[in-house]
């Protein structure tokens, strides 16, 4: 309700609360207020009073209606943010992409583990004899450790299979020949041409020694296996064939290379 309406309705009550006082009647000098009775006086009353209590309640909703916001606690009061401006354009020409290649590290001998290459199995092949290399091609090398950078599978006519293994150092080599024969036990210091197969030998080539050579029967296929190091090239070669054979396998075994070597 505005509030000129609540100031009428407070000023009539009033009047009529005034009214209700003066209801009695009184004089002073010429001016008279005339009798009024006690019915209309207690009415004016009790009206002017509810009119004066109205106006107030009003008039006090109004004020309290009245809010103010605040910021809510723990908000910190806004700054105002000055608009960036686009930084100044650069006097450097912006970075080119280089399109070079990176350097590549130089070559080096064949790393323990790498793959295989042909250029690592020809070298190897040029270690076979002239009548076992056309039989050649790309071997297991699971049996060998990770040093071994090419291996060979060979089966010559009128000869017995043999695998070469080419290793890139002398402690790799003899690594290599070790895992080959480590399930043997050797009861024999040579590999003759008789029974039992269980020897280990150095064996020289025009009078050098240049590695190692052993005779076994493998309990599995019950084949006669001779496997033999060539320690000045780095290559272990290792052939096989029935038992009964074992003394052809053994005089094959002095032109097998990849040395030429004669059993001591």
């Amino acid at each position: 309700m505005p509030t000129s309406a609540s100031i009428i309705l407070f000023v009539f009550g009033g009047l009529m609360v005034l009214i209700s006082l003066l209801g009695s009647g009184f004089s002073v000098r010429e001016i008279s207020f005339p009798r009024i009775s006690p019915v209309i006086r207690s009415t004016a009353a009790l009206l002017g009073a509810g009119l004066v209590v109205t106006s107030i309640v009003l008039l006090a909703n109004k004020d309290s209606g009245k809010t103010v916001a605040y910021p809510p606690p723990g908000t910190a009061p806004q700054k105002s943010v000055q608009p960036s401006l686009p930084a100044p354009p650069s006097s450097q020409p912006p970075a080119q992409p280089s399109s070079a290649a990176p350097p590549q590290p130089p070559s080096s001998a064949p790393v323990p583990g790498a793959p295989r290459s042909s250029g690592a199995t020809a070298s190897l092949l040029a270690h076979v004899p002239d009548t076992i290399r056309p039989s050649c091609s790309d071997g297991d090398a699971s049996k060998f450790p990770a040093s071994v950078v090419a291996v060979v599978a060979c089966t010559p006519a009128g000869g017995f299979p043999v695998i070469y293994a080419q290793f890139v150092d002398d402690i790799s080599t003899q690594g290599g020949f070790q895992r080959l024969v480590s399930n043997v036990t050797f009861t024999q210091s040579s590999c003759g041409p008789t029974v039992p197969l269980s020897g280990r030998q150095k064996y020289n080539n025009g009078g050098k020694v240049v590695g190692e050579l052993a005779c076994h029967q493998d309990p599995g296929d019950g084949d006669a296996y001779l496997t033999w190091s060539s320690e000045d090239v780095k290559i272990i070669a290792q052939a096989h064939a029935p038992l009964a054979s074992y003394g052809q396998l053994l005089a094959w075994w002095k032109n097998a290379g990849p040395l030429h070597g004669t059993a001591t």
